[in-house]
């Protein structure tokens, strides 16, 4: 009986302690939840604002593109024209006549290319246009390159394609009975 009465009491005891410890995981769970959640908010509203100050960045880029967009366009329109019979009039509502553009229905412009292979000549002509400024450009390059060189004391060969430097040979200078300055010095 004695032996009963202290297993009871035992098991009362250990029933009491996991209740006290369960209290006090609780209280001390509950701290880091706390941290966890004040964290949390703190990470969202983080997230937020910079999702917002993104959204803002994009609309005023945007609105710039708006701007620039419609001072073009009434620098265009105020240029003489005057819509025939046939040509729908959109200068009363600049939406309209955004719309009416994007749909292709907008006014034509003589220079505008209507059959694909005058679509096609017109890139083609465009990117001949775009090689001989390219061509023209790295001519001018290369030249002030090797005038810039020169200026420095170096005499510089360039490939055929301009892309390369062959050689570079310092000019001789006349005071030390080398040869004649930018003269014909050998390579």
């Amino acid at each position: 009986m004695l032996i009963a009465l202290l297993l009871f009491i035992g098991a009362g005891m250990l029933i009491f302690m996991s209740l006290g410890s369960d209290k006090k995981k609780s209280v001390s769970g509950a701290a880091p939840q706390t941290k966890s959640a004040e964290y949390q908010r703190s990470v969202n509203r983080h997230l937020m604002m910079t999702n917002e100050r993104i959204n803002l960045e994009k609309r005023r880029a945007a609105i710039d593109a708006y701007d620039v967009e419609n001072r073009f366009r009434a620098a265009e329109k105020q240029k003489a024209y005057v819509p025939s019979n046939r040509e729908l009039d959109l200068s009363t509502d600049q939406r309209v006549y955004e719309i009416a553009n994007d749909l292709g229905r907008g006014e034509k412009h003589a220079q505008d290319p209507s059959t694909p292979a005058e679509v096609v000549q017109a890139e083609l002509y465009a990117i001949e246009q775009s090689n001989e400024y390219n061509q023209a450009y790295r001519e001018e390059y290369a030249r002030q390159f090797v005038e810039n060189a020169r200026r420095g004391g170096y005499r510089v060969k360039l490939s055929e394609d301009l892309s390369r430097v062959i050689s570079v040979t310092p000019i001789r200078n006349p005071s030390g009975n080398m040869g004649n300055y930018g003269g014909g010095a050998t390579q």
